[in-house]
């Protein structure tokens, strides 16, 4: 332990390796991996055991990305990937890409880069697949997540969506305005318990996989 920093190890049965995670010792948002980015990238690591070309060579953008759980899986699943935060998150993420590239460069690719919803952002590829982990915390926040997701993503990319039900009234105010909205962009489809990972799955998280509406238009 150093700098505030602490060390997390995440196995990849898959590919029997393993990354590793720096997290902070203290700190509200993007300081540890959250329980959500678990469930989500071992649903990842199910699909490819039952597909090994979901994530081969497909180009992914990870929304929110934290200390990078999710787009690190995908990059040693395949992917060639976009890991994406607000600028003051980029140096723990680039920490956490950087120390695991003896893992992922046998596989993918990965790199960071700084996103703040809501703005325009050009990336170099319409995205097979976006994924995010919970993302859903501020009311203020909702409507230009809606816009990046609206704006980023392309009539074939499938987004895929983790988020922990927490009890506040606040919490849960938050989900259900972001599921109204985002209901009239995208198509939405619960992931049942029993097609995600057996032990990396919880009723109180929940998995979405969304499509984009047709003839949407950028916001």
């Amino acid at each position: 332990m150093e700098n505030g920093l602490f060390l997390r190890e995440f196995e990849i049965s898959t590919i029997s390796d393993s990354v590793k995670f720096h997290q902070k010792i203290e700190g509200d948002v993007s300081c540890v991996v959250w329980d959500a980015s678990l469930v989500l990238a071992k649903f990842l690591e199910k699909r490819c055991s039952e597909n090994k070309q979901y994530l081969k060579g497909s180009k992914v953008l990870e929304l929110g990305a934290g200390l990078g759980c999710v787009g690190l899986t995908a990059s040693c699943l395949g992917a060639n990937v976009i890991s994406s935060d607000l600028p003051e998150c980029i140096p723990l993420l680039n920490l956490n890409i950087t120390s695991n590239k003896d893992v992922w460069f046998k596989y993918g690719t990965i790199k960071s880069r700084a996103i703040i919803w809501g703005e325009n952002h050009n990336i170099e590829f319409v995205p097979d697949k976006i994924f995010l982990a919970d993302c859903v915390y501020y009311e203020m926040s909702i409507q230009p997540l809606i816009k990046t997701l609206v704006n980023l993503a392309g009539p074939e990319t499938e987004v895929l969506l983790s988020q922990e039900m927490r009890e506040s009234e606040q919490q849960q105010g938050c989900w259900k305005s972001f599921m109204n909205q985002l209901d009239q962009y995208f198509m939405v489809k619960y992931i049942p318990l029993n097609e995600q990972d057996h032990e990396f799955c919880s009723p109180d998280i929940l998995l979405l996989q969304l499509k984009k509406r047709s003839n949407i238009q950028e916001l």
